[in-house]
């Protein structure tokens, strides 16, 4: 979790040169990843414009402007970017119907998924500040997890990782070693006031290790995606 603005800057940057190394790589199912990482390393960019708001102290237009637009754009783009992201290996022209109309389906759902549960019945506009130091972007009032919030919890890291799961025809030990750190974050989320905004154990290992990654794929050291 990132506490500062100057944690969530640290985590900005080395995300952000992960995702253009990625891209820039020519190497499909990297480029994939790449695309994935704008979704995950979104959340980190949003929330260093949220803490130099300065949430703890008031309720600022550029907080409550970030709050309900950038903040559900984010949370699309995290499922969103790891479908999107595999027409690098399989484009849409190429796509099978089942494909097809998987991502058009899947992408609706998606969208309905964020407008109902950031704008259905708005109870606050503003990122507020929770007990422990975590940021609240929610718009529904801040309260302690309940038996729906965890299966919502759970659902929603399931259609982030669904799209690999259904599409990724490589070696399934990249993607092994991309999440081990996400799922301890995952876990460790259930025990902390703003399990959404646990990103930063995401980006800060994952942009890592996908450099480390194409680094040895591209030098030929260790060819993870043969």
């Amino acid at each position: 979790m990132c506490y500062s603005v100057k944690s969530s800057l640290k985590t900005v940057a080395l995300s952000l040169f992960s995702i253009i190394y990625l891209l820039s790589s020519g190497i499909p199912h990297f480029q994939w990843i790449g695309i994935t990482l704008i979704g995950w390393c979104g959340m980190q960019f949003a929330e260093l414009l949220l803490w130099s708001t300065n949430p703890i102290k008031s309720c600022t237009l550029m907080n409550k402007i970030i709050t309900l637009t950038l903040i559900p754009l984010v949370l699309v783009m995290q499922p969103l970017g790891s479908l999107f992201g595999s027409l690098y290996v399989t484009p849409w022209l190429k796509s099978s119907l089942f494909r097809k109309r998987f991502i058009i389906i899947y992408s609706l759902l998606i969208c309905l998924c964020i407008y109902y549960n950031n704008f259905y019945n708005i109870f606050k506009t503003c990122t507020t500040v929770t007990p422990k130091g975590h940021l609240y972007w929610g718009t529904a009032p801040y309260s302690s997890y309940g038996s729906y919030d965890y299966f919502i919890y759970f659902l929603w890291c399931f259609l982030i990782v669904l799209p690999f799961i259904t599409f990724w025809n490589k070696s399934f030990l990249i993607l092994k070693l991309l999440y081990i750190a996400p799922l301890f974050g995952f876990l460790y989320g259930l025990y902390t006031d703003g399990k959404p905004s646990i990103w930063c154990y995401y980006t800060s290992y994952t942009s890592f290790t996908a450099i480390i990654l194409l680094f040895l794929q591209q030098t030929g050291i260790y060819k993870i995606i043969k």
